[in-house]
Formats: C-alpha cells, sequence, structure tokens
C-alpha cells in the first residue's frame, strides 16, 4: 500500500467517523477556544482516530494537529492534521465541513488529502501527479473574467483583526462585481478551487493544518497558490490567495 493510499484510507475512515456523529449542535454542547474558536468532542475523537493510525503506518513522522500537542518522532517528515474542519459548521447543523491531511517533507508538500463527509468526497493529489476527486482526474476552472463571471470564497480567520481584513476584501469586491461566498471550511474551499467549482479563495489567519493538503490539490489541479504579496505560500504565510491561475493578479489587487 503506498503512502499516499494509507493516508486516503485514514481521511475515509475520520470521515465515517464524523457522518456517524453530525447533528445539530448549539454552543451549550460545545467548548470555546481562544476567540471564542468551537471545539467538539467529534473533533477529538477524529483526532485521535487519525492519529493512531499515523503512528501505525507511519511510526517515524512527526504530527501536528489543530487538536493536540506536537508528536516530534525521529523522521524528517511532518503530516499536519486537521480532523474537522468547520467545527462551526458542524457544531450548528451546516454541511460544509472537512477532513484535511497533509505530509510536509524537507522539500516540499507531497501528499495530500481532504474528505467532505456529507458530500462523500474525497480529493487527492501527491507531488508531482495529478489531482483526484473520488479516483476522477479534476482540474480548475477556465474563467477569465475577475469580475462578474468569477465565483471567490473568502474565509475570514478568527480574530477581530481577522475578520476586519476579510470585510475590507469582501467590500472591494462588492465594488468590483465579484461573486463571493463565506462557507468557513478550508477544506470546503480549497477543493472547490481544485475542482472548478469556484476560481478564487482568499484568506486571512490561515494555519497549515487548514490549508496544506488543499495547496497541493489546486497546484497539482492547474491552479496556483500564493500569500497576499504573491509569493509562493508556504506554512511560514498566514493568508492565502488561491485561484485558477486566470484570475490571480484581480485577487491580488484586491488584498494590497
Amino acid at each position: 500500500m503506498s503512502d499516499l493510499t494509507k493516508a486516503i484510507k485514514i481521511v475515509k475512515k475520520a470521515n465515517k467517523l464524523l457522518a456517524k456523529h453530525f447533528r445539530t449542535l448549539g454552543l451549550d454542547a460545545v467548548r470555546l477556544k481562544k476567540n471564542e474558536e468551537i471545539v467538539t468532542e467529534a473533533d477529538f475523537a477524529a483526532n485521535k482516530l487519525m492519529t493512531e493510525k499515523l503512528l501505525k503506518y507511519f511510526p517515524d513522522d512527526d504530527i501536528i494537529s489543530e487538536e493536540a500537542q506536537k508528536i516530534d518522532n525521529p523522521g524528517k517528515n511532518t503530516w499536519y492534521v486537521d480532523p474537522l474542519d468547520g467545527t462551526t459548521n458542524f457544531s450548528f447543523g451546516f454541511r460544509d465541513f472537512a477532513t484535511c491531511l497533509g505530509r510536509l517533507t524537507p522539500e516540499k508538500i507531497d501528499i495530500g488529502v481532504v474528505g467532505l463527509p456529507l458530500a462523500k468526497e474525497v480529493y487527492w493529489a501527491e507531488a508531482g501527479g495529478k489531482a483526484y476527486l473520488n479516483g476522477e482526474e479534476i482540474r480548475v476552472s477556465s474563467t477569465v473574467n475577475h469580475g462578474s463571471k468569477a465565483m471567490v470564497l473568502v474565509c475570514g480567520g478568527h480574530s477581530a483583526q481577522q475578520r476586519a481584513r476579510s470585510i475590507q476584501i469582501i467590500d472591494k469586491m462588492g465594488q468590483k462585481s465579484f461573486r463571493f461566498r463565506v462557507l468557513s471550511s478550508a477544506g470546503v474551499e480549497t477543493t472547490a478551487i481544485a475542482c472548478g467549482r469556484a476560481d478564487g479563495y482568499v484568506s486571512t489567519g490561515v494555519k497549515p493544518w487548514d490549508v496544506l493538503p488543499g495547496v497541493l490539490i489546486i497546484r497539482q489541479a492547474g491552479g496556483r497558490v500564493t500569500n497576499f504579496s504573491g509569493a509562493e505560500w508556504t506554512i511560514d504565510d498566514d493568508d492565502i490567495v488561491a485561484s485558477n491561475g486566470l484570475i490571480h493578479e484581480g485577487l491580488l489587487e484586491l488584498v494590497k
């Protein structure tokens, strides 16, 4: 079994767990983290499942996840895990949430897998290869107009400063007649770019576990991913612009 196949298997198992536990929750049933970010028992259960499988398959690799402390092993590779990306959506009964799993080697992101449990969609890519959705090759859109014909997804982060920055960007989009949506899950948003459902994605305050697998999937699907300055996105960046490549310069103008 290849490393990619193992990663896909892990994400599918986590997706089954999340789909089983999906229900409408209010704030009384969840915990609050910094900036009132929501976390649920489903986050912890999926994180435990994924961590145990990663340790079984890749005992020498490091593991960095949103819901636990870093597991520091002797290997040089690092797995980034977001077991439930879009916890607020999950908690209130909205269907836009995802499981994200990506591996970073000393040279590059070499594996990316994102699963959308309720849609029963699993996206994946490997460095140097193509991008896939449930085994079918996917490509980014061919939209060239960065105005009214483009669909752009925006995610606002969690801090007051990040949200204010996103509101500024959305205001500029309105002035330029962009069509935009706020889905509040990086896994859902990045895969939408990769398969051509949307044309661009802008987010502030991102963490590596949010976007690392989606970055690889978009790139292998023919898209472009940078920071707000236009440099290729790396794990040191906390803002991100992703697109089909054709509207990218227009998006960079919006985030200046």
